[in-house]
């Protein structure tokens, strides 16, 4: 994980000197802010437990902040660094059980923009790598008094298709993407041990542009 780290600054890094020799008018830098709804599916470590218990479909609330810049050497796209969380609302079975999903990961960005240059505005395609990515999983039947608390820690990426549209000289925007993401994370179960989670969600998010 620090490896992915370390690359990933270093990228940016590069970015950000070749942009400081250049110094031409049509580079930019922008932040971002958006709100949504997404729906997770879990795979290894999380669907056998979640399709035993027969409990209800999970998702939640997603909200995610990230900055980008356009640099005057690259057309077509944008780089940023994003993070991304998950607020799960409680998936119940008959029984009384809850099982809660959070999720949140701090991402570097590249977006694409097919029919613009300027990458300022229009249709674009988004790739996301979450080289921090923290899960939480809990558990209660308060009936019972029974509470259980795992977390893992991985990686994982996303995927989006969207549309930014301008409101004022680049200052201010709006944006709507439809959002996936995957990831594989590593955590401590009670009472099993080490284990691999999977996990996927996919959403669709609103939000501004400054």
């Amino acid at each position: 994980m620090m490896k992915h780290l370390i690359v990933s600054l270093a990228l940016i890094s590069t970015l950000f000197t070749l942009q400081a020799q250049n110094g031409t008018s049509d580079a930019f830098t922008y932040g971002e802010f958006k709100l949504g709804y997404g729906a997770t599916q879990f795979g290894e470590g999380l669907e056998t437990a979640f399709e035993a218990g027969d409990f209800s479909t999970s998702g939640g609330f997603l909200a995610s902040i990230a900055v980008y810049r356009k640099f005057s050497r690259v057309n077509h796209l944008n780089f940023g660094l994003k993070f991304k969380a998950l607020g799960a609302g409680p998936s119940m079975n008959d029984a009384g059980d809850e099982m809660f999903f959070n999720y949140w990961g701090t991402a570097v960005s590249a977006k694409y923009f097919p029919f613009s240059k300027a990458a300022d505005q229009g249709f674009f395609i988004q790739g996301d790598f979450y080289f921090t990515t923290q899960f939480t999983q809990k558990y209660r039947n308060t009936d019972a008094l029974t509470f259980d608390h795992q977390f893992a820690i991985g990686s994982g990426f996303g995927g989006l298709i969207g549309y930014d549209l301008n409101l004022k000289n680049r200052n201010t925007g709006l944006t709507i993407a439809l959002e996936y993401d995957y990831a594989s994370r590593q955590g401590e179960v009670t009472g099993i041990g080490d284990t691999q989670f999977v996990n996927s969600n996919i959403g669709v998010m609103v939000g501004i542009q400054f």
